[in-house]
């Protein structure tokens, strides 16, 4: 008798062992489709970015309190795009912005993203754009420690608006 409630004791763990890790199984698509992208965890390398430049008009004036943002765009090979943002901030009254954030070494995949938020006040409405963060410009200021970051880099990028 105990050996038939072992035996039937031992199938249904196995059973619902099995089913367990199965359903624990899963592909790197799915995951991001149900959690999104991933990000940086301990153990992975790193680096330091601080991006900076100056926005203008066509005719190289500032413009004052344009929207840019860093993000990095991930496409899943579902085709979902992914994008998620790093850092933002406003320019100043001369145009410059400066946006520090920590990402991995040379993502192709970071876009550099100008809005004008506010319309017609900083003079005129500006059409927002998207550009590729350049790393192949990215100036070396610090090393890093030698363990899992590899240094801080700026990373210098001007643009220029079109008017709508």
């Amino acid at each position: 008798m105990r050996v038939r409630i072992k035996h039937w004791y031992n199938a249904v763990l196995s059973t619902l062992l099995s089913m367990l890790g199965y359903g624990c199984s899963s592909s790197t698509n799915e995951l991001v489709e149900m959690y999104g992208v991933p990000v940086m965890e301990y153990g992975t390398p790193y680096a330091e970015y601080k991006m900076m430049g100056q926005v203008t008009d066509e005719k190289g004036s500032p413009i004052n309190n344009i929207k840019t943002s860093v993000k990095n765009v991930v496409v899943s090979s579902l085709g979902t795009v992914y994008g998620y943002g790093l850092d933002s901030t406003k320019t100043d009254v001369s145009g410059k912005y400066t946006i520090s954030f920590k990402g991995f070494p040379s993502n192709p995949e970071t876009k550099l993203i100008v809005e004008d938020i506010d319309g017609e006040s900083n003079g005129g409405e500006f059409q927002s754009d998207t550009l590729d963060v350049d790393f192949e410009k990215a100036v070396k200021v610090k090393d890093g420690d030698e363990n899992w970051n590899v240094g801080t880099y700026e990373v210098y990028q001007d643009i220029k608006m079109k008017k709508k």
